[in-house]
């Protein structure tokens, strides 16, 4: 976010001049996502908040359209179709997205390998905490999970006492802060999880068009310098988990596509309350997978 600001101002002749608050110093996500809704904070980069609109979860927790970081790319740059129906959202909210901070590839961390890991099938056997979506709820149940909405501050404890048996969400990096208490690392791609540059409309139409542009244009430089990294940190928290004595397990392309397909055909539908026939039936056209 400060390579972000500094870029924009250089390149805005000073014009375009971003402050940078850290550390929730202006409130916590959900409160940053009412603040510039409401106007009072001009910009955010941000987890988006679909307790305003739940149609926003087709930006964060839209399980298996991506399944790698090109594919993440290719839907959420400008003229992509993430990134236009994410903005059709959030345009009713009063902001609009201009880029993303991708955090990495999502999986689940366990303190055991379960009977066919990655067959979609198979009951696993094993409660894990999900993030308290019902997306997430609905597709590791369909994995084959039995599953439990914790808050992520009390997951730790929770694994350690055996409430539970894992953990989903985040990445391999949020793995690594499991290390002590879990094991095993299935690399299940469910999603990427991606935080929002986003500015609030009356701000927008503050800039000139050239700023604009200048805006937009460096929010995608930064995006992609964060995507090139942010391979490399997958590879190197799975590399740590290892040497720690982990079990890394991956699917094969053939493997994703088949939960793909199971998660697709079975839990899709349930989202149509929360995201509508519309937008899910425009996703399956995309990807070019049947309707449902």
């Amino acid at each position: 976010a400060k390579d972000l600001a500094a870029k924009v101002k250089e390149r805005s002749d000073g014009r375009v001049d971003i402050t940078v608050y850290g550390d929730a110093l202006l409130g916590t996500w959900a409160e940053t996502n009412e603040s510039v809704i409401k106007g009072d904070l001009e910009m955010m980069c941000e987890a988006l908040d679909d307790s305003w609109d739940p149609r926003i979860a087709i930006g964060y927790y839209m399980p298996f359209i991506y399944i790698d970081y090109d594919a993440q790319r290719e839907l959420c740059q400008p003229g992509g179709l993430v990134y236009n129906l994410l903005n059709q959202v959030t345009e009713g909210l009063g902001y609009r997205v201009l880029g993303y901070f991708a955090a990495g590839v999502g999986g689940v961390s366990l303190t055991r390998v379960p009977e066919a890991p990655f067959d979609p099938d198979v009951p696993k056997g094993i409660k894990i905490r999900v993030m308290a979506l019902t997306a997430c709820r609905l597709t590791y149940e369909r994995l084959g999970y039995m599953v439990a909405a914790i808050p992520f501050g009390e997951v730790y404890t929770a694994i350690q006492t055996g409430i539970v048996d894992g953990q989903q969400g985040g990445g391999t990096m949020q793995a690594w802060g499991f290390k002590d208490v879990n094991s095993v690392w299935l690399h299940y791609k469910d999603y990427i999880e991606p935080n929002w540059y986003a500015i609030g409309e009356d701000a927008w139409k503050s800039l000139d068009p050239i700023d604009q542009k200048i805006l937009v244009d460096t929010t995608q430089e930064v995006q992609n310098i964060q995507l090139d990294y942010v391979k490399e940190m997958d590879e190197k928290y799975m590399q740590k988990l290892r040497d720690y004595g982990w079990t890394v397990l991956i699917p094969t392309d053939a493997e994703w596509e088949n939960i793909a397909t199971a998660v697709r055909k079975d839990v899709w539908p349930e989202l149509v309350p929360l995201i509508g026939k519309d937008m899910l039936y425009q996703l399956c056209d995309h990807l070019g997978v049947p309707r449902f």
